[in-house]
């Protein structure tokens, strides 16, 4: 884990939601970081190599302007044709991984879901832990929420910062705060 990495992390992840087009992804992002710092991942699901690089080139830009570090939710092979400062990889993605997929100069993000994959992130090096459902989702209906003393004890005793995932909002984050965490992640809330 790079320390000068997460010196810098606030206490707001946004992951980026449904767009129409480019020019609509550059607005509701612009609109997002006027309401103050956030990690930003830009989520490439449903989107062509193309269009992923695209979106991240105006994300970089906007990233750069409000000093917010932008990661990729997409391939390690995607993240080498973009100027993004890191990687997310989902809790999929980390099973089948036994090395870092990236330099360590470069941050690292993983969704968990389970104490395993909390090990087996920190193992890799992650530099940031999403750690979800802290609420009942319906994109993880097969998982209970953990709830915010289930995320605390979770987190307890990580040397990555870990952020609550899942059915969470913006009026989380003193809970987040109260159990340990980094602070919240989410799409709800912060996308306009």
């Amino acid at each position: 884990m790079n320390p000068n990495h997460t010196a810098r992390l606030p206490t707001l992840c946004l992951i980026t939601g449904p767009f129409d087009g480019p020019a609509d992804f550059h607005h509701r992002l612009e609109r997002t970081l006027l309401d103050g710092p956030k990690l930003v991942q830009v989520k490439c699901k449903g989107l062509t190599e193309a269009d992923c690089i695209e979106v991240t080139a105006r994300a970089r830009a906007l990233c750069t302007a409000f000093g917010a570090p932008l990661v990729l939710a997409a391939s390690p092979e995607v993240l080498r044709h973009t100027e993004a400062d890191g990687l997310h990889l989902s809790s999929d993605r980390l099973a089948g991984l036994d090395q870092r997929p990236l330099a360590a100069d470069k941050l690292l993000s993983v969704s968990c879901h389970t104490a395993d994959d909390l090990q087996r992130a920190e193992a890799l090096g992650a530099d940031v832990l999403l750690l979800s459902p802290i609420k009942p989702t319906s994109s993880h209906p097969d998982l209970p929420g953990l709830g915010w003393a289930g995320f605390g004890e979770m987190i307890a005793g990580l040397r990555a910062p870990a952020y609550g995932l899942g059915g969470v909002s913006p009026e989380d984050l003193g809970e987040a705060l109260n159990a340990g965490g980094q602070g919240i992640a989410c799409t709800r809330g912060l996308w306009s």
